[in-house]
Parts: C-alpha cells; sequence; structure tokens
C-alpha cells in the first residue's frame, strides 16, 4: 500500500495507543492506597472563598445560601464568603451581602476568571491563611473546610479537592459526571500515587494565601487558567495534591451547546499551553524536574471522548486491507483505554447507565468535533458555559 496512505495513519495509531497506555498507567497507580501522615490541629486557619460569578444572578444566590448553611459547623469567624459579581444586578448584589457574603464588583471589556480573581486578590492583602476558589455553581460539602484546614496545617500549598458531580437530570449531564469521576481518579489520584502533581481543575481548589496573592498576577490566560498554574507551580518544584475526601459538588453540562463551549475553551487552553511550554518541558527534564516536564506532555493528550472512536474506525482500516502493523496497534490502544475507565468507575455506575451511555455517544462524539472548531475563537474570548440553579443541597 501506498507510503503516503500509510505514515500518517501509522503515526496516528502510535499518538492514540500511546495516550491510552499512558492513561492505563495511571488508572493502574490509582488502585494502590498509599496513607498520608497527617497532624490533627484544633486550631483553625482562616480563608478566604473566592466565587467569581459572571451574570449567574439567581445560581450565586443559590449557591451562596447554601455554601454558608453547609458550612456551619467549621467557625464562621474563620472563612470569608466573596463573590466576584461581573454583571450582576444590583438586587442580587444587595441580596448576597444582606446573606453576608463580601461582593467585589468587577466591570471588564472582556471578562475572564483570571481578571475577576486579581481584581478580588488586590482588595486582600492578609489577614487569610487560605484561598479557596469555587465556580458560581459549587457546593462545598460540610466538612470541606476542615480537611482543608488540615492540610494547609500540614504543609501542603496546591490542593486540588475531588468534584463530584451533583447533577444528572438527562444522559448528557450523567456521562460527563462519569467522565469527571474518571479524570479525577486517573489525573489527580492516580497521578499524586505516582508521586507527581494532580491536575488542577479550576474550581474546587485550595491554596496558601501568600502563594496564592504572589502567583495570581502572573497568570494571563482567556480561558484553561488551571493549567497555566499547573504548569507555573510545577516548573517551581510545588507539588500539587489531591484529596480525593474532601469534596466539592459540581454541576455537569446537560446539554450540547454547553458541552462544545466547555470542550473548546479547555481543548484550545491545554494545546496552546502545550505548544509554548514543550521545549521548556524538555529543559526541565533536563535539570530533573520530571513533575514539570509531565505536566507540560500531559497536555499533548488527544480529546478523550475521541479516542476509543478513532482507535476502532483504525482497527477497521487495518483489518479490511491487512495492515497488521495498523491494526494490531489499534487493538492495544482500544482496550488499553476501554481499561482504564473500568477500573476507575465502579461497574454499578457503568451497568446502571449503560443505555444512557451509549444513546448520547453519538451526539457527544459529534459535538467534541465541533468543539474543535471553537478552539480558534476561544484564543480570543472567554466562553463562559451557563450554569442553572441547583434543586437541592
Amino acid at each position: 500500500m501506498n507510503i503516503l496512505f500509510t505514515t500518517p495513519l501509522l503515526l496516528v495509531v502510535a499518538y492514540l495507543t500511546l495516550s491510552s497506555l499512558y492513561q492505563l498507567t495511571l488508572s493502574i497507580a490509582a488502585q494502590f492506597k498509599t496513607k498520608r501522615s497527617l497532624d490533627t490541629y484544633r486550631t483553625f486557619k482562616k480563608f478566604l472563598v473566592l466565587i467569581p460569578a459572571y451574570q449567574e444572578d439567581e445560581v450565586i444566590l443559590n449557591s451562596v445560601k447554601k455554601n454558608k448553611a453547609l458550612s456551619f459547623q467549621y467557625p464562621r469567624t474563620k472563612f470569608d464568603l466573596v463573590v466576584i459579581a461581573d454583571g450582576l444586578q444590583r438586587n442580587t448584589i444587595y441580596e448576597l451581602r444582606k446573606m453576608g457574603a463580601q461582593v467585589v464588583k468587577v466591570d471588564f471589556d472582556q471578562s475572564t476568571k483570571v481578571k475577576a480573581l486579581q481584581a478580588a486578590m488586590n482588595n486582600y492583602d492578609h489577614g487569610y491563611d487560605g484561598v479557596v476558589v469555587l465556580d458560581s455553581d459549587n457546593l462545598m460539602n460540610w466538612d470541606f473546610l476542615h480537611r482543608m484546614n488540615i492540610y494547609l496545617h500540614n504543609g501542603y500549598k496546591v490542593i486540588q479537592a475531588q468534584r463530584a458531580p451533583f447533577n444528572k437530570e438527562n444522559a448528557i449531564a450523567t456521562l460527563d459526571g462519569m467522565a469527571e469521576i474518571a479524570n479525577h481518579k486517573i489525573f489527580c489520584k492516580g497521578a499524586n500515587r505516582m508521586g507527581l502533581s494532580s491536575k488542577l481543575s479550576g474550581s474546587g481548589m485550595v491554596f496558601d494565601f501568600q502563594l496564592f496573592k504572589k502567583v495570581i498576577h502572573k497568570l494571563k490566560a482567556v480561558g484553561g487558567f488551571d493549567k497555566e498554574l499547573e504548569l507555573l507551580f510545577t516548573k517551581r518544584r510545588q507539588h500539587i495534591a489531591y484529596v480525593e475526601e474532601a469534596i466539592v459538588y459540581d454541576q455537569k453540562v446537560s446539554n450540547t451547546s454547553a458541552y462544545e463551549l466547555q470542550r473548546g475553551r479547555w481543548l484550545e487552553a491545554q494545546y496552546s499551553f502545550f505548544g509554548k511550554h514543550w521545549l521548556k518541558g524538555l529543559k526541565g527534564l533536563s535539570l530533573g524536574n520530571f513533575d514539570y516536564f509531565h505536566k507540560t506532555y500531559q497536555l499533548a493528550m488527544p480529546p478523550r471522548f475521541l479516542v476509543p472512536f478513532a482507535l476502532f474506525m483504525l482497527l477497521i482500516v487495518g483489518v479490511l486491507f491487512q495492515i497488521s502493523w495498523i491494526w494490531a496497534p489499534a487493538v492495544l490502544g482500544l482496550v488499553s483505554n476501554l481499561a482504564s475507565y473500568l477500573l476507575v468507575l465502579p461497574l454499578e455506575l457503568i451497568s446502571q447507565n449503560f443505555k444512557q451511555i451509549i444513546s448520547v455517544m453519538p451526539k457527544l462524539f459529534s459535538s467534541t468535533i465541533k468543539a474543535l472548531r471553537l478552539m480558534k475563537r476561544s484564543r480570543m474570548e472567554f466562553l463562559h458555559t451557563p450554569h442553572q440553579q441547583l434543586a437541592q443541597s
């Protein structure tokens, strides 16, 4: 067969298979149990809880009300909820302050989460030990601040909590929630088990106050500021810990338009930062900074939802044209990819939602392709993903 046809196929199948084997390695690592040695403390660190809110009045009112209620067991004088109000109505701001939340009003020509966080931190110079970053729809579990208090006391400075899916009103939300569970098990827990930094998820993040104060103004990302933070911290050899038992509930997307906007933003940030850092990652490796190298080249991974489909199509092509060095690695990659999810997702969860998963996969495959086309737009503007009000606590 023409080498001009087979060579690109070989490169693609090698890329997808190596990515799948890497993912399987982290999935296996996540199965091992390690117990952190933590001292307990009776003193309480003070937290600054930052919640950027962009034109989501009902959502933020509901979120603040429930976060205050859910955090009642942590001393009330030891945390402040701060809403960064971008485009909120005057009455909403009044109600937020009435609830006891602090409000920092902002107005940008081009709104981004980075600008909102920078503006908020300009108002706070001291008096806090830790910073919690939430999304406007996030709910902290009742013991979240207690657990983070222990980790800060034990010297941890950058922490990713578990973002647990809250809603599952339809097949898209259910599958997006399962993807969130898998991503945290693989790229947060699995990475930590191997001594590497966890990924950051954009919310449910906790930082040492002084460290966050120093780094926040170094960020320039339009989207994907969590990726920029990952690279910044690991380049400085600052480990990112994952705390599975500290839970923040997160609303998952429930329609294809929101899915496309969200994934388009994520993919643009991922590949843009890889392009900027791949040479620096190699230099970091030469200097013994494997964590930074790993975090940089993790950004080279393909869109995870496309991988099994692409490998299956390559398998078919390899079989039809009898090209063993196409179909054989495609089989290896496909098995590795599926095994990585079977290892980290409860079988009961898969069996309960199997029909929903199968029914919605073609739609999300199409949406992922559309998301790739949104990457160029995401370079110029922040593609905001709208949230809905959560129905229960």
